[in-house]
């Protein structure tokens, strides 16, 4: 067996733990803008979803008006798809 190879890493291993990573990696930004997830492509609304459920009210929210996962200013009452319940 040759060192070499036996330390070799593929190229589609690299690329299967990348797409693995990016959700945890744009939930995890500190930044919207850093995200940069689109408010459509994760069916972000002004107003409150399902069950009043609200921004404001969700753990990704970041007060006053951003988000960590979602790029652009998010309204406190506006919900999306990734609302988490806020910690108590």
């Amino acid at each position: 067996m040759n060192d070499v190879n036996s330390k070799t890493v593929s190229r589609r291993t690299v690329l299967i733990a990348a797409a693995g990573a990016a959700p945890l990696l744009a939930i995890g930004a500190r930044s919207a803008d850093a995200a940069g997830l689109s408010q459509s492509a994760i069916g972000y609304q002004n107003s409150p979803g399902k069950n009043g459920h609200e921004c404001d009210g969700c753990n990704l929210f970041l007060s006053p008006n951003a988000c960590k996962a979602v790029a652009g200013d998010i309204s406190p009452t506006g919900w999306c798809k990734l609302w988490v319940k806020k910690a108590a």
